[in-house]
Protein backbone atom coordinates (compact mmCIF):
# COMPACT_ATOMS: atom_id res chain seq x y z
CA UNK A 1 0.00 0.00 0.00
CA UNK A 2 1.30 3.28 -0.79
CA UNK A 3 0.47 6.65 1.01
CA UNK A 4 0.87 9.63 0.81
CA UNK A 5 0.83 12.16 4.17
CA UNK A 6 -0.26 15.65 3.57
CA UNK A 7 0.73 17.49 6.92
CA UNK A 8 1.63 20.89 8.12
CA UNK A 9 2.90 20.49 11.16
CA UNK A 10 6.71 19.66 11.83
CA UNK A 11 8.33 16.36 10.70
CA UNK A 12 11.44 17.32 13.15
CA UNK A 13 11.88 19.02 16.47
CA UNK A 14 10.72 17.94 19.83
CA UNK A 15 8.79 15.19 19.65
CA UNK A 16 6.70 15.60 16.62
CA UNK A 17 4.16 12.66 16.85
CA UNK A 18 3.17 12.99 12.97
CA UNK A 19 7.07 11.85 12.11
CA UNK A 20 6.80 9.37 14.73
CA UNK A 21 3.63 7.80 12.60
CA UNK A 22 5.17 7.97 9.27
CA UNK A 23 8.43 6.12 10.69
CA UNK A 24 6.09 3.26 12.75
CA UNK A 25 3.92 3.11 9.22
CA UNK A 26 7.37 2.54 7.01
CA UNK A 27 8.54 -0.17 9.78
CA UNK A 28 4.80 -1.84 8.94
CA UNK A 29 5.74 -2.51 5.33
CA UNK A 30 4.10 0.33 4.08
CA UNK A 31 5.12 3.01 1.58
CA UNK A 32 5.20 6.23 2.86
CA UNK A 33 5.98 9.22 0.57
CA UNK A 34 5.47 13.13 3.00
CA UNK A 35 4.24 16.59 1.56
CA UNK A 36 5.19 19.09 4.60
CA UNK A 37 4.86 22.69 4.60
CA UNK A 38 5.98 25.02 7.29
CA UNK A 39 3.02 27.45 7.58
CA UNK A 40 4.78 28.78 10.97
CA UNK A 41 6.66 30.61 8.27
CA UNK A 42 3.95 31.63 6.09
CA UNK A 43 0.51 31.03 5.95
CA UNK A 44 0.76 31.41 2.14
CA UNK A 45 2.34 27.94 1.98
CA UNK A 46 -1.56 26.63 1.91
CA UNK A 47 -1.67 28.18 -1.73
CA UNK A 48 1.83 27.82 -2.66
CA UNK A 49 1.41 24.08 -1.40
CA UNK A 50 -1.46 23.21 -3.64
CA UNK A 51 0.08 22.30 -7.30
CA UNK A 52 2.52 19.97 -5.60
CA UNK A 53 -0.72 18.30 -4.08
CA UNK A 54 -2.08 18.12 -7.33
CA UNK A 55 0.55 16.94 -9.27
CA UNK A 56 0.94 14.11 -6.20
CA UNK A 57 -3.54 13.28 -6.92
CA UNK A 58 -3.13 13.45 -10.86
CA UNK A 59 -0.17 10.71 -10.43
CA UNK A 60 -2.57 8.12 -9.39
CA UNK A 61 -0.25 6.41 -7.70
CA UNK A 62 -1.25 6.67 -4.25
CA UNK A 63 -4.01 4.09 -2.40
CA UNK A 64 -4.80 6.59 0.14
CA UNK A 65 -4.06 10.16 1.62
CA UNK A 66 -3.74 10.95 5.26
CA UNK A 67 -4.15 14.47 6.40
CA UNK A 68 -3.61 15.95 10.09
CA UNK A 69 -5.60 18.75 9.90
CA UNK A 70 -8.76 20.90 8.83
CA UNK A 71 -7.23 23.05 6.26
CA UNK A 72 -4.96 20.08 4.87
CA UNK A 73 -8.12 18.52 4.27
CA UNK A 74 -9.40 21.26 2.62
CA UNK A 75 -6.49 21.98 0.46
CA UNK A 76 -7.05 17.84 -0.17
CA UNK A 77 -10.45 18.60 -1.27
CA UNK A 78 -9.94 21.67 -3.63
CA UNK A 79 -6.94 19.31 -5.41
CA UNK A 80 -9.33 15.89 -5.54
CA UNK A 81 -12.28 18.47 -7.57
CA UNK A 82 -9.42 19.97 -9.66
CA UNK A 83 -8.23 16.52 -11.05
CA UNK A 84 -11.56 15.19 -10.92
CA UNK A 85 -10.05 12.31 -8.63
CA UNK A 86 -11.25 10.54 -5.70
CA UNK A 87 -8.49 9.37 -4.01
CA UNK A 88 -9.36 8.51 -0.35
CA UNK A 89 -8.41 10.71 2.33
CA UNK A 90 -8.10 9.66 6.33
CA UNK A 91 -8.16 12.75 8.23
CA UNK A 92 -6.57 12.70 11.90
CA UNK A 93 -7.82 15.11 14.04
CA UNK A 94 -6.14 16.60 17.32
CA UNK A 95 -7.30 19.88 17.03
CA UNK A 96 -7.42 20.55 21.16
CA UNK A 97 -8.91 24.25 20.48
CA UNK A 98 -12.51 22.11 20.13
CA UNK A 99 -12.79 21.32 23.58
CA UNK A 100 -11.75 24.59 23.97
CA UNK A 101 -15.30 25.56 25.55
CA UNK A 102 -14.89 28.46 27.19
CA UNK A 103 -12.39 30.19 24.56
CA UNK A 104 -9.71 30.70 26.80
CA UNK A 105 -6.77 30.15 23.86
CA UNK A 106 -8.50 32.36 20.98
CA UNK A 107 -7.10 35.60 20.84
CA UNK A 108 -7.44 38.51 18.94
CA UNK A 109 -6.28 37.41 15.69
CA UNK A 110 -8.72 36.49 12.89
CA UNK A 111 -7.24 32.75 12.17
CA UNK A 112 -7.91 32.12 15.82
CA UNK A 113 -11.33 33.36 15.72
CA UNK A 114 -11.14 30.71 11.94
CA UNK A 115 -9.00 27.83 14.21
CA UNK A 116 -11.61 28.15 16.62
CA UNK A 117 -14.49 27.21 14.51
CA UNK A 118 -16.51 23.98 15.37
CA UNK A 119 -18.22 24.68 12.20
CA UNK A 120 -15.31 24.72 9.79
CA UNK A 121 -13.99 21.49 11.35
CA UNK A 122 -17.34 19.67 10.83
CA UNK A 123 -17.31 20.76 7.19
CA UNK A 124 -13.54 19.56 6.88
CA UNK A 125 -14.30 16.50 8.72
CA UNK A 126 -17.25 15.87 6.55
CA UNK A 127 -15.20 15.62 3.52
CA UNK A 128 -12.74 12.99 4.23
CA UNK A 129 -13.40 9.38 3.61
CA UNK A 130 -12.45 8.37 7.41
CA UNK A 131 -11.51 10.32 10.39
CA UNK A 132 -9.49 9.43 13.24
CA UNK A 133 -10.11 11.05 16.36
CA UNK A 134 -6.75 11.17 18.76
CA UNK A 135 -9.77 11.16 21.56
CA UNK A 136 -12.96 10.37 22.23
CA UNK A 137 -14.24 14.00 23.24
CA UNK A 138 -13.19 15.17 20.31
CA UNK A 139 -15.23 13.25 18.17
CA UNK A 140 -18.04 14.02 21.08
CA UNK A 141 -17.81 17.81 20.53
CA UNK A 142 -18.48 17.77 17.22
CA UNK A 143 -21.27 15.34 17.00
CA UNK A 144 -19.47 13.94 13.94
CA UNK A 145 -22.09 11.27 12.35
CA UNK A 146 -19.61 9.66 9.57
CA UNK A 147 -17.11 6.82 9.63
CA UNK A 148 -14.61 7.45 12.71
CA UNK A 149 -12.36 5.21 15.28
CA UNK A 150 -10.65 6.94 18.08
CA UNK A 151 -6.93 5.97 18.41
CA UNK A 152 -4.35 8.19 20.30
CA UNK A 153 -1.24 9.04 19.59
CA UNK A 154 1.43 6.66 20.29
CA UNK A 155 4.67 6.08 22.42
CA UNK A 156 8.03 4.67 21.26
CA UNK A 157 8.18 2.41 23.96
CA UNK A 158 12.18 2.02 23.04
CA UNK A 159 13.16 5.27 23.31
CA UNK A 160 11.27 6.14 26.07
CA UNK A 161 12.04 3.59 29.22
CA UNK A 162 12.81 3.99 32.50
CA UNK A 163 16.42 5.34 33.29
CA UNK A 164 18.61 5.36 35.81
CA UNK A 165 18.03 9.15 37.63
CA UNK A 166 21.50 9.78 38.95
CA UNK A 167 23.01 8.83 34.98
CA UNK A 168 20.24 11.28 33.97
CA UNK A 169 20.70 14.25 36.21
CA UNK A 170 24.25 13.98 35.95
CA UNK A 171 24.10 14.08 32.25
CA UNK A 172 21.63 17.16 32.17
CA UNK A 173 23.51 19.10 35.44
CA UNK A 174 20.99 18.92 37.11
CA UNK A 175 21.75 18.66 41.00
CA UNK A 176 21.09 14.50 42.71
CA UNK A 177 20.02 16.41 46.11
CA UNK A 178 17.16 18.57 44.02
CA UNK A 179 13.14 18.01 43.72
CA UNK A 180 13.01 18.33 39.93
CA UNK A 181 9.33 19.13 38.82
CA UNK A 182 9.40 18.76 35.03
CA UNK A 183 6.54 21.10 32.63
CA UNK A 184 7.49 19.34 29.21
CA UNK A 185 5.45 22.03 26.95
CA UNK A 186 7.15 25.19 26.37
CA UNK A 187 6.37 27.85 28.91
CA UNK A 188 5.46 30.59 25.85
CA UNK A 189 2.65 28.63 24.75
CA UNK A 190 -0.62 29.89 26.56
CA UNK A 191 -2.29 26.89 25.88
CA UNK A 192 0.23 25.23 28.35
CA UNK A 193 -1.09 27.00 31.66
CA UNK A 194 2.33 27.80 32.71
CA UNK A 195 1.15 30.53 35.04
CA UNK A 196 -0.24 27.57 37.16
CA UNK A 197 2.00 25.26 37.18
CA UNK A 198 4.47 28.03 38.15
CA UNK A 199 2.18 29.11 41.17
CA UNK A 200 2.15 25.68 42.33
CA UNK A 201 6.14 25.28 41.96
CA UNK A 202 6.31 28.31 44.57
CA UNK A 203 4.06 26.68 46.34
CA UNK A 204 6.57 23.43 46.55
CA UNK A 205 9.48 25.44 47.13
CA UNK A 206 7.86 26.97 50.44
CA UNK A 207 7.47 23.37 51.51
CA UNK A 208 10.77 22.17 49.83
CA UNK A 209 13.33 25.04 49.36
CA UNK A 210 15.14 22.86 47.14
CA UNK A 211 13.06 21.68 44.17
CA UNK A 212 13.74 22.66 40.72
CA UNK A 213 11.15 23.17 38.20
CA UNK A 214 12.27 21.99 34.76
CA UNK A 215 10.76 23.67 31.54
CA UNK A 216 10.59 22.12 27.77
CA UNK A 217 10.30 23.90 24.39
CA UNK A 218 13.52 24.25 23.35
CA UNK A 219 14.67 20.52 24.11
CA UNK A 220 15.45 17.93 21.23
CA UNK A 221 13.32 14.82 20.75
CA UNK A 222 16.57 12.67 21.53
CA UNK A 223 17.10 14.16 24.82
CA UNK A 224 13.41 13.81 25.88
CA UNK A 225 14.22 10.74 27.65
CA UNK A 226 16.76 11.71 30.07
CA UNK A 227 14.31 14.90 31.10
CA UNK A 228 11.63 12.49 32.27
CA UNK A 229 13.66 10.43 34.00
CA UNK A 230 15.61 13.13 35.66
CA UNK A 231 12.42 14.46 36.99
CA UNK A 232 10.83 13.28 40.43
CA UNK A 233 7.15 14.36 38.68
CA UNK A 234 5.66 15.60 35.32
CA UNK A 235 3.47 18.63 35.44
CA UNK A 236 0.97 19.11 33.17
CA UNK A 237 -1.55 22.03 33.24
CA UNK A 238 -3.01 22.58 30.13
CA UNK A 239 -6.06 24.34 29.43
CA UNK A 240 -6.91 22.03 26.86
CA UNK A 241 -5.31 19.34 25.19
CA UNK A 242 -6.91 16.70 22.81
CA UNK A 243 -4.58 13.63 23.62
CA UNK A 244 -0.92 14.95 25.20
CA UNK A 245 1.91 12.62 24.29
CA UNK A 246 3.88 13.48 27.27
CA UNK A 247 1.61 11.92 29.20
CA UNK A 248 2.09 8.78 27.55
CA UNK A 249 6.23 9.55 27.69
CA UNK A 250 5.94 9.92 31.36
CA UNK A 251 4.10 6.89 31.70
CA UNK A 252 6.37 5.02 29.66
CA UNK A 253 9.25 5.90 31.92
CA UNK A 254 7.37 5.26 35.06
CA UNK A 255 7.44 8.69 36.21
CA UNK A 256 4.33 10.39 38.32
CA UNK A 257 2.52 12.61 36.29
CA UNK A 258 0.33 15.68 37.35
CA UNK A 259 -2.21 17.10 35.62
CA UNK A 260 -5.20 19.28 35.00
CA UNK A 261 -8.35 17.24 33.29
CA UNK A 262 -7.37 17.82 30.11
CA UNK A 263 -8.39 15.76 26.82
CA UNK A 264 -7.82 12.07 27.22
CA UNK A 265 -5.17 12.47 30.48
CA UNK A 266 -7.86 11.23 33.21
CA UNK A 267 -8.86 8.15 30.69
CA UNK A 268 -4.71 7.18 30.09
CA UNK A 269 -3.76 7.65 33.99
CA UNK A 270 -6.88 5.98 34.98
CA UNK A 271 -6.38 3.38 38.16
CA UNK A 272 -2.42 4.04 37.69
CA UNK A 273 -1.04 4.99 41.57
CA UNK A 274 1.06 7.85 41.99
CA UNK A 275 -0.54 9.83 39.43
CA UNK A 276 -3.15 12.17 39.82
CA UNK A 277 -6.13 14.45 38.43
CA UNK A 278 -6.14 17.90 39.83
CA UNK A 279 -8.66 20.74 39.11
CA UNK A 280 -7.12 24.10 38.01
CA UNK A 281 -6.09 25.04 41.61
CA UNK A 282 -2.33 26.03 42.62
CA UNK A 283 -2.87 24.31 46.18
CA UNK A 284 -4.41 21.04 44.60
CA UNK A 285 -1.68 20.95 42.62
CA UNK A 286 1.24 21.21 44.51
CA UNK A 287 -0.70 19.06 47.22
CA UNK A 288 -0.48 16.18 44.60
CA UNK A 289 2.83 16.84 43.50
CA UNK A 290 4.26 16.73 47.24
CA UNK A 291 1.85 13.72 47.65
CA UNK A 292 3.85 11.51 44.81
CA UNK A 293 7.01 13.12 44.15
CA UNK A 294 10.27 11.07 43.94
CA UNK A 295 7.69 7.50 43.09
CA UNK A 296 7.16 5.22 40.42
CA UNK A 297 3.91 4.36 38.73
CA UNK A 298 4.65 0.76 38.17
CA UNK A 299 3.00 -1.08 35.20
CA UNK A 300 2.64 2.61 33.64
CA UNK A 301 4.39 0.59 30.51
CA UNK A 302 2.07 -2.33 30.60
CA UNK A 303 -1.09 0.39 30.75
CA UNK A 304 0.19 1.73 27.95
CA UNK A 305 0.69 -1.32 26.07
CA UNK A 306 -3.36 -3.08 27.14
CA UNK A 307 -4.62 0.33 25.90
CA UNK A 308 -2.62 -0.10 22.36
CA UNK A 309 -1.04 2.79 22.31
CA UNK A 310 2.64 1.52 21.93
CA UNK A 311 4.08 3.18 18.89
CA UNK A 312 3.63 -0.32 16.68
CA UNK A 313 0.37 -0.82 17.82
CA UNK A 314 -1.26 1.89 16.79
CA UNK A 315 1.20 2.48 13.60
CA UNK A 316 -0.94 -1.17 13.06
CA UNK A 317 -4.60 0.08 13.94
CA UNK A 318 -4.00 3.08 11.50
CA UNK A 319 -3.23 0.40 9.05
CA UNK A 320 -6.68 -1.37 9.55
CA UNK A 321 -8.11 1.90 8.98
CA UNK A 322 -6.66 2.51 5.86
CA UNK A 323 -7.78 -1.12 4.52
CA UNK A 324 -11.12 -0.36 5.56
CA UNK A 325 -11.17 2.84 3.55
CA UNK A 326 -10.03 1.20 0.76
CA UNK A 327 -13.16 -1.68 1.09
CA UNK A 328 -15.59 0.86 1.55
Amino acid sequence: MRVLVVTNMFLSGNGNWVAEQVRSLQAEGLEVDVIFFDTKRTRLFYAMTLPKIINAMQSRKYDIVHTHHTYTMLQLEIARKLTRTHVPVVLTNHEAEILDGQRRTRTYHPTSHLRHSLGVKRFAANRADFVIFVARQLASVLAFPGRYEVIPCGVDLEKFRPLDRGECRRRLGVREDAMVIFFPANPRNARKGFSLARQAYAIVRNRIPQALMVTGGDISADEMPYYYNAGDVVLQTSLCEASPTIVKEALACEIPVISTDAGDTSEVLDGLAHCAICPEDAEAIAGQILAHYGRRPVGGRELLRRKQLALEQVARRITAVYERTLAQ
